[in-house]
């Protein structure tokens, strides 16, 4: 059993086009969602912070460099998890996200 064209115009599928480009759109952008969802669980995977020494008192205080990579990394991601939690299409995430 061979799948044409014709069994596509026999099923009317054009008079859905409006509803079937919507769900099209939505499963992009969804994807899109989870990809960025997990590029930012991947980048905090192995982060850690670093602590210095304190006048002798051993390991007391966090190393600025360090700390402050970290610091701006926090930044871009909550604004990226900000933007993401903004969009209609991040309802499959939306608990994940948050």
């Amino acid at each position: 059993d061979l799948f044409k064209l014709q069994n596509i115009l026999d099923a009317q599928l054009l008079r859905f086009k409006e509803d079937i480009e919507d769900i099209a759109l939505s499963s992009v952008k969804e994807a899109d969602i989870e990809g960025k969802k997990n590029n930012i669980a991947g980048d905090w995977d192995d982060k850690e912070l670093s602590f210095g020494e304190f006048k002798h008192r051993g390991p007391i205080v966090l190393k600025g460099d360090e700390t402050n990579q970290i610091k701006e990394m926090l930044e871009e991601s909550q604004l990226q998890i900000g933007s993401m939690l903004a969009s209609r299409y991040v309802a499959p995430f939306r608990e994940e996200v948050q």
